[in-house]
This record gives structure tokens, C-alpha cells and sequence, in this order.
């Protein structure tokens, strides 16, 4: 055997010395190994990976450090802690949705019963008599002994045993002796309680107490396979997703160095999530997540679910991490979440998020608009529209908002936004095309306008960032309150080079001046948005695209790459679905998608906010709605004063569209917002609150020495 020392005295140059030992010493050999536990303490230069000749050991310093459960990277001991709370509760947004789930399903529960408690009630007349005879007979049997009758039969018959026989008769009645007084006793004692019941108990109560016995009784009489009432809900058990499931169908799905399951290691544990479960997924070395998230197809049918319930996404750590959610039913067959804007009273502010969509586990997603533009881009058929409709109507809800919208689909899918709008173009004609320059154009020098007005309230005080504040933005006469400036199709209009470079200088100079641009288009390639445009967007919203250059023309360069992708998505089936940047991380949503009744609904609230005036509007001189014109025009002449429910139904006769969810307080409130006091007026022999004709023209004629 041979050890070698390095830097032994007889070592030649650039080769170590040898130093021969005898194979058979055992002691020797440990010791010299203790002496030279660290040989780079006698060679500065020794590599503890040179190649030496066969036969040779060299001892030194270990290139891995010995494995160590305790020992890591940062010298700490690193402890996987499962989580105390259940995921359903650990935010407030799961704990309600958890709670609503369960509170539906229990008040479902309870109306269907009611509807059948009828037949329930015919069951029970049906085998509560049954079920008090096989009790009776049940106390019959016990109290007789009859179940040792078949073996005193058997030794009462020829050739049996006598001995036996009386010995089974003997003890038959002693039995008999001892358990007929209890049978008695409770006889008596139920009889007893029943005509006490009957001679104290009020009636209500005693109908209780026999609809309780009587229930009880048919529960004990019904067959074992006829329940007494009826299956309300059907619970559908899910499949569950295991670990095994999920690295048979990863290695199936022909993605290039997925072939190994053992190389398929997953950081939590499988979990619920939401309405769906979530597996995080380590991928094999050399694996991104983007390779697995484009073959969501074939994953779907690896898992041999839908789809639109298997949603694929990267995971937080690093590149080759996915996060695999599969939701308990498809995405098309879950009931939307209810949009909190679409309730009563609901109220925005684009200087706050606003709600405009939910991602995959039902979440709310929102979003500021103050500050931020928007460009929205997908394929025909994805949603664009719709979910630009989503952003439109929750910052109609702030009545200090002013509309400007050209689309150029030419489908009128923004019209019922004109009474909102101080210019509204549609159409792919020359007009149209027109009007949308001209937005831009009174969008730029809007923005120099305000640049002005900022300077001078910033030199005041009143706007410390040299921004919109939302004091200003709600002072009458600043001129400064939100614009939002909407152009669906907007490549049909940036073609022009000129309006392209005003939309990018308006883009540039308008978002802190209250200027909002929210830019619906397909594919924004150099012709048709420039990219200059696509940089200065804060926002951006893809939807189902064809490929990874479109993906990377709306999310920005490498988005792709690093996971965030639209590519699985697909128009139609996905409609509305997009990968949305500018958050606080990259998400899924699927963007709110009222129904018409609903759509009309917001939009006459947002009218009645602004008490029929637009903001801005033709520089305030004439809105196209005025709600003080408007009582003046159908006020009857021969009436001095009207009652509020009065002048609701004549509004409502006069301008449905606008007022026919009007109520009699939003008018009183809307009219006393605008200096109309509410009075006392009589009509029709009742007296009741309301206002008068004076006071409307006294409100108007103090508006217009306002604006002079």
C-alpha cells in the first residue's frame, strides 16, 4: 500500500514524495493518516483534485462537504413547517368565500326540505305504525325469552334431553319473572308521561312532542334502503391530484428532459386552493416552466380533465418551477363571481383599485386607474373589447371621470357609454377616423394645459408631487378632474405616424395629469402600435394570442421566457381570460363580464351621480344631460311645487334610459346636491316632501353666474 505525502523531504520536483508502508501493519497506517489530515498546510499549491498514477492515495482537504441534515448553505438548519391554519382561512377573502359556499348550500338545503316536507310527512304517518309494532314486538320477544324458544323446541322433542329441557324452562321463567316488571314499569311510565303531556302541555308543544315521537317511531319503521327524506344535494367527489398523477402526466406531455418522474420533486405539499388544487412542481434540471405551460393541452389530457380546469403558470421560486392549479370544475361551468360594482350604491374612485376581473380561484382583482394606461391585446374572439368594457365601467362609477371613446370595430360596443361621453366615435370611416385623431390631439394639448394648472396649484402647495390629487381632481373649475381616453381597435388609428407620435407624447406626459389611455388592440407589431407606445404602458393585458412574439409584443420582451404567457389561452373558450402585468406580480384574470341588464344598470347609476352632466364636457357650457334642464322640461306649468315620487314618474316618462331607476330619495339627494332644498308640498290632499319650481330656476340661474 502507498501514501503520499506531499512536500516530503525526498519529493522530486512537481511529484510528490512515496512513502511505502507495510499492507500488513494496522496500526501504522491510521496514524500516518492522522498526521496528515491537512496537506495543504505543507504545499500551498496542492489541488486535492490532481491526477496521480495508479496506486497511489492521496489524502487532503475533501472537495464536498460530508452530508449533514443539519448543516446548509447559510449554516442554519432549515425546518419545512406545515401550516396551522387551513388554507380555506387564512385570508379574510377565503374565509367569506368558505362561509358563503357553506351558508348557500345550508339555506338550499332548507328550502328544498320545506318544498318536500309534505311527502316527508306522509312517510312518516306510513311507518311510524310499523315502527311502534316492531318496538312493541321487539319488548314482547325480550320479555318472553323468545329467543331460547327454538332451543327448548329442540330438546322437547323425541330423543331430546329432559334434564335439558327443564333446565332451559326454569330458566325461561325465571327470566320472565324478573323482566316482566320492567316491561311493566316502562309501559306505565310512558303512558303516564304521554296523558300528563297531553293534560298539561299547551298545544303547540304537544304537537311537537308527537311529530318528534312519531318521527322517531317511522325512522325505526322505514326500511333500511327507503330514507325518510329526500337527497337535496348531490356532493360530486373530486379526483384527487397526487403526486404520482402529476409526474405520470408531466413525463407523458413529450417536453424535451421530462422522461424522469424521480426527477420530479414538488416543495409543498399538494393542497387545496381556492376551488381548485394547487401542485408546485420542481422540474428537472434544464426544464422551464414555460416549456410545460405551452403544452397545457396535452396536459389536460395526460390529467384527462377539460382545459379550461387546468391552468399552468411559473412558480415563484425560479425559472424551472411550475405551479399546476386544477380547479373542481371547468372554468366554463363556474359561476362567475358577483362583481361588487354591480350592487347598489356602488361607488369608485380611479385614485383607488378598482375591481375589474377575478383570477383563477374566484379572487378579486383590482386595480388602479390614476396614473396607469392600458393596452389590451389578443387575437379576434379573445375578449378585448369586454374586458376594456370592465375597466370603462368602473371608472364610470366615479362621477368626476370624463369619457372620450373612438372604436373602430364599427359594432357599437361602447355606445351605451355616449351619454358619459364628451365625444364618441364609431366606425371605420374617414369621420370616425377623424374624430379618434382628434382625441389625441385634444388629449396632448390637454396635457399641456394641465401641465399650467399643476405648476400653479404646486407652487400653492395644493399638489406636492406635481400631481392630480383627488381634491383636485373634485374642485369645480381646476379642470383637472380624470379624463379617460378609450380607442378599441386602436391599430386602425396609430397607423397614421403622426397621431402614433402624439398618442406616444399624450401617453408619456398625461399620466400624472388625470389623462387615462386604455388602448384595445390585436397584434401591436412596429406598423400598427408603435413600440415605443407598448414601453410607456404601465398596464398590459394579453389574451389569447397565436404565439410567443405576440405574447412578448403585448407583456414586453422576455416576458415568455420567464413564464408569464398567453399563449395557452384560447379565443372563444377563453374569452375574457388574460395574463395581466403591472400588478404587483404578473396574474391570470378574467375580466368581469356583465350581463346587458347589468351593463344598463351601472351606467344609469353612473349617469345619475353625475347628476346628468359630464364633466368637462363641451367645456361645461352645455351637457348633453342636465338633470335641473330636464325637471324644468317636464315641470307642469300650472304647479308651483311637486312632490319627489311626482317628478320621479314624470322623469321617468320623459328619459327611461336614463332615469328609470331613479327612486324618489337618489332625486331628492341628486336635486339638494345641486342647491335644490327639500320642502314640504302638498298635492292631492297628502303632504309630503318635495320641492319647488322657484327653487329649480333659482339652482340654475346660480350655476350659469358660477360659470360666468
Amino acid at each position: 500500500m502507498t501514501i503520499v505525502i506531499p512536500g516530503g523531504p525526498d519529493a522530486g520536483e512537481g511529484r510528490p514524495n512515496v512513502e511505502l508502508l507495510p499492507e500488513d501493519d494496522d496500526f501504522a497506517l491510521p496514524a500516518k493518516r492522522d498526521s496528515l489530515t491537512n496537506p495543504a498546510d505543507f504545499d500551498p499549491d496542492y489541488d486535492a483534485e490532481r491526477v496521480t498514477e495508479p496506486g497511489e492515495i492521496i489524502t487532503g482537504r475533501p472537495v464536498d462537504l460530508p452530508e449533514d441534515p443539519r448543516v446548509t448553505l447559510t449554516g442554519k438548519a432549515e425546518i419545512a413547517r406545515r401550516p396551522i391554519v387551513p388554507a380555506w382561512a387564512r385570508t379574510r377573502t377565503d374565509f367569506e368565500t368558505a362561509a358563503k359556499h357553506w351558508a348557500d348550500r345550508t339555506w338550499y338545503r332548507t328550502r328544498f326540505h320545506a318544498a318536500y316536507s309534505p311527502l316527508y310527512a306522509l312517510k312518516v304517518l306510513r311507518w311510524a305504525p310499523v315502527g311502534a309494532a316492531r318496538i312493541i314486538a321487539a319488548a314482547w320477544r325480550w320479555t318472553f325469552d323468545a329467543e331460547q324458544a327454538p332451543l327448548r323446541k329442540s330438546e322437547a322433542r323425541p330423543g331430546g334431553n329432559v334434564d335439558a329441557y327443564l333446565r332451559l324452562v326454569n330458566e325461561r321463567n325465571n327470566r320472565v319473572k324478573r323482566r316482566l316488571p320492567i316491561v311493566g314499569g316502562g309501559a306505565a311510565a310512558v303512558l303516564g308521561t304521554g296523558v300528563a303531556a297531553y293534560a298539561t302541555l299547551p298545544s303547540p308543544a304537544l304537537a311537537g312532542l308527537g311529530a318528534l315521537t312519531a318521527l322517531l317511531l317511522a325512522r325505526h319503521g322505514r326500511p333500511a334502503d327507503k330514507p325518510l327524506t329526500s337527497t337535496a344535494v348531490v356532493l360530486q367527489r373530486y379526483e384527487r391530484l397526487t403526486a404520482e398523477r402529476v409526474r405520470e402526466a408531466l413525463c407523458s406531455i413529450g417536453v424535451s428532459g421530462l422522461k424522469d418522474p424521480k426527477r420530479i420533486s414538488f416543495p409543498t405539499e399538494i393542497h387545496r386552493d381556492g376551488p381548485g388544487q394547487l401542485a408546485r412542481v420542481n422540474l428537472p434540471p434544464g426544464v422551464e416552466a414555460v416549456d410545460v405551460c405551452e403544452k397545457r393541452g396535452k396536459l389536460s389530457s395526460a390529467l384527462r380533465l377539460p382545459v379550461d380546469q387546468v391552468w399552468t403558470t411559473a412558480g415563484p421560486d425560479h425559472a424551472g418551477q411550475l405551479d399546476l392549479w386544477v380547479g373542481y370544475q371547468p372554468a366554463s361551468k363556474m359561476r362567475p363571481p358577483k362583481w361588487s360594482l354591480a350592487q347598489d350604491g356602488a361607488r369608485t374612485s380611479v385614485f383607488e383599485p378598482a375591481e375589474f376581473g377575478a383570477d383563477q380561484r374566484q379572487r378579486p382583482v383590482s386595480a388602479p386607474l390614476f396614473a396607469r394606461n392600458w393596452l389590451i391585446g389578443g387575437v379576434p374572439g379573445s375578449g378585448k373589447s369586454y374586458f376594456a368594457r370592465a375597466l370603462a365601467l368602473a371608472a364610470a362609477l366615479d362621477p368626476t371621470v370624463e369619457f372620450k371613446i373612438a372604436e373602430f370595430k364599427g359594432t357599437a360596443d361602447f355606445g351605451d357609454f355616449e351619454p358619459l361621453c364628451s365625444d364618441y366615435y364609431c366606425g371605420v370611416d374617414d369621420e370616425a377616423l377623424e374624430g379618434g385623431a382628434r382625441i389625441i390631439a385634444w388629449g396632448l394639448a390637454e396635457a399641456e394645459r394641465r401641465g399650467k394648472r399643476i405648476k400653479k396649484f404646486r407652487e400653492q402647495g395644493r399638489a406636492p408631487e406635481g400631481k392630480v390629487t383627488p381634491e383636485l381632481a373634485a374642485e369645480p373649475g381646476s379642470g383637472l378632474h380624470p379624463v379617460v381616453i378609450l380607442i378599441d381597435e386602436a391599430h386602425e388609428l396609430l397607423v397614421d405616424p403622426d397621431v402614433a407620435t402624439a398618442a406616444e407624447r399624450l401617453i408619456k406626459r398625461g399620466r400624472a395629469l388625470g389623462l387615462i389611455v386604455i388602448l384595445a388592440t390585436q397584434i401591436p407589431d412596429a406598423k400598427s402600435v408603435p413600440p415605443i407606445i407598448t414601453r410607456c404602458v404601465t398596464m398590459r393585458a394579453c389574451l389569447a394570442v397565436q404565439d410567443h412574439i405576440a405574447n412578448d409584443m403585448i407583456l414586453g420582451t422576455g416576458s415568455y421566457r420567464r413564464g408569464v404567457t398567453a399563449t395557452s389561452y384560447r379565443p372563444g373558450l377563453d374569452a375574457g381570460w388574460a395574463m395581466v402585468t403591472g400588478l404587483e406580480t404578473p396574474i391570470a384574470v378574467r375580466s368581469q363580464f356583465p350581463d346587458e341588464a347589468t351593463g344598463k344598470k351601472i351606467l344609469k347609476r353612473a349617469i345619475q351621480l353625475r347628476g346628468g352632466v359630464i364633466p368637462g364636457g363641451d367645456d361645461e357650457e352645455t351637457p348633453r344631460l342636465d338633470v335641473l334642464i330636464d325637471v324644468q322640461r317636464v315641470w307642469p306649468a300650472e304647479r308651483a311645487g311637486m312632490q319627489w315620487q311626482h317628478l320621479v314618474d314624470l322623469l321617468t316618462e320623459f328619459r327611461p334610459e336614463v332615469y328609470g331607476d331613479l327612486t324618489k330619495e337618489s332625486l331628492s339627494a341628486l336635486l339638494r346636491g345641486l342647491g335644490v332644498p327639500s320642502e314640504a308640498v302638498k298635492a292631492n290632499g297628502s303632504t309630503l316632501q318635495g320641492c319647488k319650481r322657484v327653487a329649480i330656476g333659482a339652482a340654475l340661474e346660480q350655476r350659469e353666474l358660477g360659470r360666468g
